[in-house]
């Protein structure tokens, strides 16, 4: 295999996975929230 062909996929799926990364944090910020509110205090 070529270094090319190591390094291509690899490209391809950085963008997956800061996009799934984003989308783990907006859902844990979503999560603290409804703790928030049911512990009486209100995050946002």
């Amino acid at each position: 295999m070529t270094r090319l062909t190591r390094i291509l996929p690899l490209m391809m799926l950085l963008p997956a996975v800061s996009g799934c990364a984003a989308a783990i944090g907006a859902g844990a910020a979503i999560a603290a929230d409804e703790v928030a509110e049911q512990e009486g205090g209100n995050l946002f």
